[in-house]
C-alpha cells in the first residue's frame, strides 16, 4: 500500500503524458518486480488500442514497430472491450492470450482497463515470469493505479489543449497585429 500511494503521489505531478507514462510503467516494473508492464491507448480515429509505454528494450522495440491490438485480440483487447480486469494466471491455459516473441518469459498477465468517468482511454497490461506471479491483490492495486492514471492522463490532456488553444490565440493576435500596422494591401497579404 505504501508503494502504491508513492506511486500514486509522483503521478499525479506529472503534466507531460509521454513523461507520465514512462514513468509508470517503470515505476511499476520496479516497485512490484513485474517482469514487463506497458500501456495501451485507445486511438479512435484508427481503431485500435495502441501501445505508447513499455519497459525494457521488449518495450522500445514494440514502440518503434508501431505496436497496436484490435479490441477483439488478446486478453488487452479483452479487458478494453469489456471494461473489466483479465487476471490469467497462467498463460498457457489461455485461449485468447497472445504470445509476444519478445517476452518469451511470460507466465501469467493482468490487463487492467483505464477509465475516466464512462470512457475507456486505454488498457494497463502487466505480465510476470512466474506462473501464478499474478493474482487477485494485484488486479486491485493495478485498477487504483489505473484510475489516477486516467485522471492524470486526461489532465495532461488539459494541458496540452489548453497550450495549443493559447499558441493559436498567440498567431492570431501577431497575425492581427501586423494587418493593423499594415498600411497597403500587398503588404497585408
Amino acid at each position: 500500500l505504501e508503494t502504491s500511494a508513492t506511486v500514486s503521489r509522483q503521478l499525479s505531478t506529472i503534466l507531460d503524458q509521454s513523461r507520465l507514462i514512462r514513468e509508470v510503467v517503470e515505476q511499476l516494473r520496479v516497485a512490484f518486480s513485474y517482469y514487463h508492464v506497458h500501456i495501451y491507448l485507445w486511438d479512435e480515429e484508427a481503431g485500435v488500442l495502441r501501445m505508447v509505454g513499455g519497459t525494457g528494450e521488449a518495450g522500445q522495440s514494440m514502440l518503434v514497430m508501431g505496436h497496436t491490438l484490435r479490441p477483439d485480440q488478446g486478453l488487452v483487447g479483452r479487458s478494453f472491450s469489456t471494461n473489466a480486469p483479465v487476471v490469467v494466471p497462467d498463460v498457457t491455459q489461455s485461449t485468447q492470450w497472445l504470445p509476444n516473441r519478445l517476452l518469451p518469459e511470460t507466465k501469467a498477465e493482468l490487463a487492467v482497463p483505464i477509465v475516466y468517468g464512462d470512457e475507456t482511454l486505454g488498457v494497463l497490461d502487466v505480465q510476470d515470469d512466474q506462473i501464478s506471479g499474478l493474482g487477485e491483490e494485484d488486479s486491485q492495486l493495478l485498477q487504483t493505479i489505473a484510475g489516477q492514471l486516467a485522471v492524470a492522463l486526461r489532465n495532461a490532456r488539459l494541458l496540452a489543449q489548453i497550450r495549443r488553444e493559447a499558441e493559436q490565440s498567440a498567431t492570431i493576435n501577431e497575425i492581427s497585429r501586423k494587418i493593423v500596422q499594415t498600411t497597403d494591401i500587398d503588404a497585408a497579404m
